[in-house]
């Protein structure tokens, strides 16, 4: 005798994941647009900031984004929230580097490799937080 069991495509809840982080991206990447644009609206009020400063709040703006991504993310498909943190974090790495270097033409150096290394633990930090929050 056969049982009707529904069949599993495991290549659904990828889908699934794919799409969260996606979006979870898109909502990290705004929110590392909105903090340039803060920093940069301090930085015309204040009109004496060090050169050297810039890069490391361009880096803080970039995890801030990464955190955020990995937290909508886990948020939304609310499992395996190390993976797709980090997953959704290097995602929004790929985004920034890929624009920085069309813009800019500045090539690979220690500062790209740094940023990934700390987009990707913010991402993995925000999917691990977002995963152990409690769901109402």
């Amino acid at each position: 005798m056969r049982y009707n069991q529904p069949s599993i495509n495991p290549s659904d809840g990828f889908i699934e994941a794919f799409k969260a982080m996606v979006l979870g991206t898109f909502i990290g990447s705004i929110f590392c647009v909105l903090f340039l644009c803060l920093f940069a609206f301090i930085f015309v009020t204040v009109k004496t900031i060090p050169q050297s400063m810039i890069q490391g709040l361009a880096l803080f703006c970039a995890a801030i984004g990464a955190f955020v991504s990995g937290y909508v993310t886990i948020r939304i498909y609310r499992s395996k929230g190390l993976i797709y943190g980090t997953s959704s974090g290097i995602l929004l790495f790929l985004i920034i580097t890929i624009v920085g270097f069309i813009i800019s033409r500045d090539k690979f150096s220690y500062i790209t490799l740094l940023k990934f290394a700390i987009m990707a633990l913010s991402g993995a930090i925000g999917g691990v937080l977002g995963v152990n929050r409690r769901y109402k």
